[in-house]
């Protein structure tokens, strides 16, 4: 009876530890977790806090200038007025690429080179300054039927120009070519009239003779741009 007695308390003893030892586990646990998680946001505020930091800095460091910017799709071939145009906020760091804000007016008139997205900031490039007519120089106008220009043709390309001669005035039926680029002045799209749009060259008093002489023109556009004035003959 007594070695059974001695038994059983050994026995009681060691479970009784055992269980001890998981509580005390258990305990551990707990307490790593209940740390982990503290830790775990501050490490995310720290984080957050070093990049609005790094934004707040790169922003101080780099001041925003106003600049010229389209206020809707600008398509080439444009004529640029003052609704054309809105103000911009850019990075210091980019405001020399663009035209300032206080420059706008000096864009008023000029071309559009390239079509351009709304809300773009602008540069000089973008656009050709219309200059005035130079001695010498003419605005000739023409109905030409659609179809003998290229459909995409705008202000400020430079063409050569084909002339068929009118047969009720001219003996030959060979076309020709005028021998100078000619610029593109203007293109409007007659309102009577779908298929013929009228364009305005802007080159010497000979292309005027020339299409005069006309039964049909057709325009090639050609690279580069073209001489201010036209001497040649066709």
């Amino acid at each position: 009876m007594a070695e059974s007695a001695v038994v059983e308390n050994l026995t009681r003893t060691r479970a009784r530890a055992i269980q001890d030892r998981a509580e005390t586990a258990d305990q551990k646990v707990s307490t790593r977790r209940r740390w982990r998680i503290p830790e775990l946001a501050i490490g995310v505020v720290l984080m957050c806090g070093g990049a609005l930091g790094a934004i707040l800095l790169s922003r101080s460091g780099d001041s925003m200038v106003v600049v010229v910017g389209s206020a809707h799709n600008l398509e080439r071939g444009l004529q640029i007025t003052a609704q054309d145009l809105v103000a911009l906020e850019v990075p210091s760091s980019f405001a020399t690429s663009f035209v300032m804000g206080e420059d706008a007016q000096s864009l008023i008139g000029q071309t559009m080179l390239i079509n351009l997205n709304a809300s773009s900031p602008i540069t000089t490039a973008m656009l050709s300054p219309t200059v005035g007519l130079l001695p010498g120089e003419a605005l000739t106008s023409s109905a030409i039927d659609i179809g003998k220009f290229p459909v995409d043709l705008a202000v400020g390309d430079s063409v050569r120009v084909v002339t068929v001669p009118d047969l009720a005035i001219s003996e030959s039926t060979e076309p020709s070519m005028f021998a100078s680029e000619v610029i593109i002045y203007s293109i409007t799209q007659l309102s009577d009239n779908d298929d013929v749009a009228l364009v305005t060259f802007r080159s010497s008093l000979d292309l005027s003779m020339a299409i005069a002489r006309a039964g049909e023109i057709y325009l090639v556009r050609v690279a580069g741009v073209a001489t201010q004035f036209g001497s040649g003959q066709p």
